[in-house]
């Protein structure tokens, strides 16, 4: 029988990490103040992730450490160790983006259950089939994939023996995960999201041109936040074994209130009570919760991009349009609001924003509601500000408590059994009954002096062993060897009710602890080897073939993207300038592409693909990894040359290294076009092209958007951040590398 699947919570600090396991999340993903993708987060200390481990591990909780960025030579040792002491500490397994630093978790500490985070890109069968033996137990899949591909993956990782992670609600990034260099390369450029520190300038405002001709203003790049409340029966289906909130920057109310709608939706699909009813009631609570825009998107999980994916002018929280004002009482204090729909009615201590076209008005704390001939009459705003307000507002409910009494934080099932069957002496066991705990068992017993106040009843022992208070366990079935009371008193049951859950407590935590054991040193996998001086070749890649204008005389390789190529017309125009040129050819894969479009690249025969800068590779142990690997390798292009150079010394010397020496550089890689917006049928981009993107504020002057119509995904070019020079080349060369100095045409 396949297990149920996991609902994981995000946490930012330790008050949202109770709240997380309280709203009854099976596994909560955390940070510390080093090396994860949320460093803007109050996130937690090494310190206090032992006493969160504890309190989620009593309620049969999993807790998995983020280690989700881009490493260092001098950083990657560092992060090693807190993946040592994490996982020493009862963490349940470590989410990495970086292979360099995943590889020496696993070399070093292979005990340590590894997670491939969304970062990683692991987009395909042939990425999710490269982790198999690498430590992995787990994929978290790209956003960007369909019901059907996500099935796919899942049923191929269940061969490799690796669980499938999706993310089902939250903030979505347009851009492709771990391809992002938007942040770090724009403005100032130390705003890094493969570092922890992504700027979000995708919720900027920008202006998309075609030549002089103005196509889009706005926040064109700025998506809805993600909802797949009404997938989740289908993500059971597909074989998923987690699904995730995401949310470490968000407070303890958004993250209980998104748990306990999932935890909800879940169990219903488990014990068959899910009604459609249902998920639309959970929806609204999600929606006021936080939305952008006013609604969610799912992105393509229904096979279909979603042609409303973007957030429109209001980028921060909408709220739920509850209704309009219609009466406005400077007397009574009071404002009339006609509901619209199936609203909710506003509650004391609700916020409300009263809005017109151009945006926010007022908004006001509740402080009063009653109901008048089907509207709402709220007191809560002042007369004078009621006096101020125009006509024609909508009214939007900006928080609301849906807290349901009955549902109770989330504990740890068991079964206990009482015996008395010994003079003086009763005792007590406990079971676990499910979760990743199941079967942890603990006995206790208590000798008592029978002092003749009468015998306990066995219904009165049952309901004192049922007062589990404020402890981690609940009650489900008890069994008690006799049945006839015993002749100890209410305060021997109690204290032996005590006993028997401290030491459950403590056989628990027992069985969820591990200890990582050093198997390998470090030092064993930099490698000195140096080799004879390499070779220095040049060349031009063109990320759109209208980019290119004349045959250059200094290149020795001509790069042509693979959406040019699989076009009849673009690939006799290719061949035509090869043939003529006489330089060799090489085609340039996206790093990310639906399965429809991997088919027709795959059909490729006899060409050479150029690697890409998108593998990350950041430190010396990626570098040598790639080059083992595939004999070629993309440094990335937040590595400044001089760290470039210590990483290409301390890999070997072995292998061609590709060094981005001039012009530009993708930015950012979407499934997303901002031409045509996702549109069914649409032709606006008329067979693909380059168009000019400006920000209203300085910093990406000449920027690129060039769209890809096969795919419907586009790419965003701007200037590199660091470039090689002919001296940083020739001393790659004399350590050993054929060195490939790029230059991208836009």
């Amino acid at each position: 029988m396949r297990k149920k699947i996991e609902l994981l919570a995000p946490a930012g600090n330790k008050e949202i990490f109770k709240a997380a396991v309280d709203a009854g999340a099976d596994a909560v993903y955390c940070g510390i103040d080093l090396y994860n993708a949320r460093m803007n987060a109050s996130n937690l200390t090494m310190d206090s992730l032992a006493g969160c481990v504890a309190y989620a591990h009593e309620r049969s909780t999993l807790v998995h450490l983020t280690l989700n960025t881009l490493v260092d030579d001098n950083e990657i040792d560092e992060a090693c160790n807190v993946a040592c002491e994490a996982y020493n500490n009862g963490v349940d397994a470590i989410l990495v983006q970086d292979m360099g630093l995943a590889s020496l978790i696993h070399k070093k500490y292979p005990m340590i259950p590894l997670h491939a985070s969304t970062q990683m890109n692991v987009f395909d069968a042939d990425r999710l089939s490269s982790l198999k033996g690498k430590g992995f137990t787990r994929v978290v899949l790209p956003r960007e994939l369909t019901i059907k591909e996500i099935s796919d993956r899942s049923k191929l990782a269940s061969r490799l023996n690796i669980e499938t992670e999706v993310f089902i609600h939250g903030a979505v990034c347009v851009c492709t995960s771990g391809l992002c260099l938007f942040s770090s390369m724009n403005k100032s450029g130390t705003r890094s999201g493969n570092r922890g520190l992504c700027a979000q300038p995708c919720r900027q405002r920008y202006v998309l041109k075609d030549g002089g001709k103005q196509i889009h203003e706005g926040h064109i790049l700025s998506p809805k936040d993600r909802c797949a409340l009404s997938f989740i029966p289908e993500l059971i289906d597909a074989g998923v074994s987690s699904v995730k909130i995401e949310g470490r920057m968000r407070d303890a109310d958004y993250v209980k209130t998104a748990v306990s709608v999932y935890r909800r939706i879940i169990d219903a699909c488990y014990d068959g009570s899910l009604t459609d009813k249902m998920i639309e009631e959970g929806q609204k609570e999600l929606l006021v919760n936080f939305n952008r825009g006013g609604s969610f998107t799912s992105q393509a999980l229904s096979g279909n991009k979603d042609s409303n994916l973007l957030s429109g002018e209001y980028v921060g929280k909408y709220g739920l349009k509850i209704g309009r004002l219609t009466l406005r009482d400077c007397k009574e204090g009071t404002i009339t609001i006609r509901p619209s729909g199936n609203s909710y009615e506003p509650s004391k201590g609700d916020y409300l924003s009263l809005r017109d076209r151009n945006g926010e008005v007022k908004s006001f704390p509740v402080g009063k509601v009653s109901v008048f001939k089907g509207n709402y009459v709220v007191k809560g705003l002042h007369p004078s500000a009621i006096k101020e307000l125009p006509d024609d507002l909508n009214v939007f409910l900006m928080n609301h408590n849906f807290e349901d009494k009955s549902v109770k934080p989330r504990k740890t099932h068991i079964d206990v059994t009482f015996d008395s069957s010994v003079s003086g002496v009763i005792k007590a066991s406990a079971r676990v009954t499910d979760g990743p705990y199941e079967d942890v068992f603990a006995e206790d017993e208590l000798s008592y002096v029978d002092e003749g106040r009468g015998s306990v009843s066995c219904d009165r022992i049952e309901e004192q062993f049922r007062k589990t208070g404020s402890t981690a366990f609940t009650v489900d079935e008890f069994y008690a060897a006799a049945d006839e009371g015993v002749n100890c008193s209410i305060k021997d049951i109690n204290e032996l009710r005590r006993g028997l859950l401290e030491t459950l407590s403590a056989e628990l935590l027992s069985e969820a602890s591990h200890t990582a054991v050093e198997e390998f040193s470090i030092d064993d996998f930099i490698s000195d080897d140096s080799s004879a001086g390499g070779s220095v070749s040049v060349l031009r890649y063109y990320p759109s073939l209208t980019s290119y204008r004349n045959d250059p005389e200094d290149a020795d390789i001509l790069a042509f993207s693979v959406y040019d190529y699989v076009k009849e017309d673009g690939k006799a125009g290719i061949q035509k300038i090869i043939d003529r040129t006489g330089k060799k050819l090489m085609l340039v894969l996206p790093d990310f592409c639906h399965d429809k479009e991997n088919t027709v690249f795959r059909k490729i025969k006899d060409v050479e693909f150029m690697p890409t800068a998108g593998s990350n590779i950041y430190n010396s142990t990626s570098l040598k990894n790639a080059l083992k690997k595939d004999g070629k390798a993309f440094i990335s292009y937040e590595v400044p040359s001089s760290d470039a150079l210590n990483m290409l010394n301390n890999a070997g010397g072995k292998g061609t290294v590709f060094l981005q020496c001039g012009g530009f550089v993708p930015w950012m890689q979407t499934d997303f076009c901002p031409v045509g917006r996702n549109a069914q049928g649409c032709k606006a981009c008329r067979g693909g092209g380059c168009y000019n993107l400006s920000s209203e504020e300085e910093g990406n002057e000449g920027t690129k958007v060039i769209t890809h119509p096969l795919d419907c995904s586009a790419a965003i070019f701007g200037h590199a951040k660091y470039v090689f020079d002919d001296g940083d080349a020739n001393e790659a060369a004399s350590m050993g590398y054929d060195v490939i100095k790029c230059y991208t045409e836009v």
